[in-house]
């Protein structure tokens, strides 16, 4: 029976009966570093990221409990390490000559694995999930109230008219997965009477950021998420219709901003995707000619800028989670990856049935989503969404053996 009624609550904002069993040192580090996630500061005069200091910081704090933080190593994670193999390996047959880059790509990627091993173990535990949930749509919502209220907001103006918003000088379409990450968080919380407003200001936000591809993560992110929103047929058909709603309202944002209306219309009417028209056939022709191992992480941007013809920039992002990969490690390193993806994507599927419901699910789309129209394989968000599908999975599992 207790069983039961643990399904039926969300761990976000459903009583705890029994402690944590983790460090409350580790579970502070890895507070910090979810925080620490929508604040990024591209213009800064230290090398390094906040983000990815807080999570050195947190993956230090793991070995206070390495049998909490370690003690089950995830398919998933061994696939992503063994895409970490073709990464070197790609390197050193394509004979880079970006040192620097690659090593400080690798690293990064290499934290980030780790992350995800850790955070799949911690994330387990109920008191420790829930204090992650709640941090990212804190912070979200302060990075959102922020960006409105024009703390720290950055503006660019853009051919087709308007102006882009966003914070800190942050990519505007990495904000915006960030933020719509965080409104499909908050529309999943309680009381609804607090966190639909806010997930209302974190779309608004999306909005200003002006990213298409940040829009369509969106909206298909409400829609799992609003689906999840009950547990019997009838209370999904609800959630659907809410959802449904929430697309209305979020249409009507669009509406009212001429920069996203005219930036859509670029898109659909004179086929203008910001550059990406003509590095898509660009990429396809370099992996057309190196599938295998690809033109080496890092070596593919310089590449990919050389082919297109690009004046301003010495390298070019592929703008694709999976042509970058293709273009830089190949078939090689592609496989393993998507097979730990997928892995997780399933993991978030099984969670639906445990007492997260939809929203690892919908977090997991709502990123990968993201990716299709840039290439977010190095961002925090991404990989934090992976350690819940994989954490979740696993208990919605052991829940559904329990009943």
């Amino acid at each position: 029976m207790a069983t039961n009624a643990g399904v039926a609550s969300f761990p976000a904002y459903a009583p705890v009966a029994v402690g944590s069993q983790v460090n409350v040192f580790v579970r502070a580090a890895l507070y910090l570093f979810v925080l620490s996630i929508p604040f990024e500061l591209p213009q800064r005069t230290f090398p390094v990221e906040i983000p990815t200091i807080t999570g050195a910081l947190f993956l230090l704090f793991t070995f206070l409990q390495p049998s909490a933080s370690y003690r089950r190593i995830p398919a998933a994670v061994l696939w992503f390490i063994t895409y970490l193999w073709m990464f070197g390996l790609s390197t050193l047959v394509n004979r880079s000559a970006q040192t620097f880059l690659v090593l400080h790509l690798f690293l990064l990627m290499l934290q980030l694995v780790l992350i995800l091993w850790a955070g799949s173990n911690l994330l387990r535990d109920r008191t420790v999930l829930r204090g992650v949930i709640l941090a990212f749509a804190f912070a979200v919502t302060m990075r959102a109230g922020m960006q409105i209220l024009g703390l720290g907001a950055t503006a660019r103006e853009v051919w087709t008219g308007g102006v882009r918003v966003t914070a800190f000088g942050q990519n505007p379409n990495w904000s915006a997965i960030v933020l719509s990450a965080g409104t499909v968080v908050l529309l999943s919380l309680r009381p609804r009477l607090l966190t639909w407003p806010l997930a209302a200001l974190t779309s608004w936000a999306v909005i200003q950021t002006g990213s298409r591809g940040g829009l369509i993560a969106l909206a298909f992110g409400l829609l799992i998420a609003a689906w999840g929103l009950g547990r019997t047929t009838a209370a999904r058909v609800r959630g659907l219709f809410v959802g449904v709603l929430a697309l209305g309202v979020l249409a009507f944002g669009v509406l009212r901003s001429d920069m996203l209306r005219t930036r859509l219309e670029a898109a659909t009417q004179e086929g203008s995707l910001a550059g990406r028209e003509r590095i898509y056939p660009a990429v396809i022709g370099m992996i057309s000619e190196r599938p295998i191992l690809g033109w080496g992480p890092i070596e593919n941007q310089y590449e990919i800028a050389t082919r297109i013809g690009e004046e301003k920039k010495d390298k070019r992002d592929a703008h694709n989670l999976v042509f970058d990969l293709m273009s830089s490690t190949g078939l090689l390193g592609t496989v393993p990856f998507f097979i730990g993806l997928g892995l997780c994507v399933a993991g978030a599927w099984r969670a639906r049935r445990g007492i997260s419901g939809m929203l690892p699910f919908a977090l997991v789309m709502t990123t990968l989503l993201g990716c299709i129209s840039g290439t977010w394989i190095a961002s925090k968000i991404l990989w934090l969404s992976l350690a819940i599908a994989l954490a979740t999975g696993a208990t919605g599992k052991r829940v559904q053996e329990v009943r």
